[in-house]
């Protein structure tokens, strides 16, 4: 690939990264706006409260990780092109190894999420669906008024 497509294609990585990184970003001046709710918030049994707030807390971790990464990613990149001649390969790849292990501790987070929610009982279930319809609405609202601040201004 030419070093040119390589410079677009990490910084559209970025971009890609930033945008599901502000889309997940809490609001104020709730800052838990946007986390999935506590068990407590869930009526969730104390079989399960326990397991569920773990996995809330690996969520908002693994979360806070891909942002602290993402911000070191941006440093890194422009500190980078600084360079008279920047090693563009590397730095994709290496940024490429970090994506890849973010997203295959995000899979097995979901995949205990999804074995976890499969153990409720089916009222249990509901209210969970219901907080995540909630949650998608709100990430929905976010998103649109994203879009707004970056359409083109007449």
């Amino acid at each position: 690939m030419k070093t040119k497509q390589r410079v677009f294609l990490v910084a559209g990585l970025a971009a890609a990264l930033l945008a599901t990184t502000a889309i997940s970003a809490p609001r104020a001046p709730r800052g838990d706006a946007m986390l999935p709710p506590t068990a407590a918030e869930l009526g969730l049994t104390k079989a399960h409260a326990k397991s569920w707030d773990a996995l809330r807390t690996d969520a908002v971790a693994l979360r806070q990780l891909g942002r602290d990464d993402l911000q070191d990613g941006f440093l890194a990149f422009r500190s980078l092109l600084n360079e008279p001649s920047p090693d563009l390969r590397g730095f994709s790849e290496e940024s490429q190894r970090k994506v890849d292990a973010h997203m295959a501790e995000a899979r097995a987070l979901r995949d205990r999420q999804l074995d976890l929610y499969e153990s409720l009982s089916p009222d249990e279930q509901a209210r969970v669906r219901a907080a995540m319809a909630q949650r998608l609405d709100r990430f929905a609202k976010l998103r649109e008024r994203l879009a707004g601040f970056m359409a083109p201004q007449a």
